[in-house]
């Protein structure tokens, strides 16, 4: 990761681009992090947007923490709720 302190510099957004292509980039504001810039090419518009979208991640960190106290439903369960015949071979089993 590369932090680069914005005292008296201007960078252009296509040396921002350059500078994040192999490696998150932290930039600095009176020695603070200010901003995070980091490569998501090869990424799709939904992935980028859910994965900084504040109640997604909200939702996903309440869905795990259930998931911790809780514990979850097996396949076969959930089958069993939503009125599916169970599978003949359980998954990942040679059929």
């Amino acid at each position: 990761m590369k932090t680069v302190a914005m005292k008296n510099r201007i960078l252009t957004a296509e040396e921002l681009v350059d500078l994040a292509e192999h490696e998150p980039v932290i930039l600095t504001r009176n020695g603070e992090p200010s901003v995070s810039i980091k490569n998501v090419s090869g990424s799709d518009w939904e992935t980028v947007s859910l994965s900084n979208h504040p109640q997604f991640i909200a939702m996903i960190e309440a869905s795990r923490r259930s998931y911790r106290e809780k514990g979850g439903s097996s396949l076969e369960q959930v089958r069993k709720e939503f009125g599916l015949k169970p599978l003949k071979t359980p998954p990942g089993e040679p059929g």
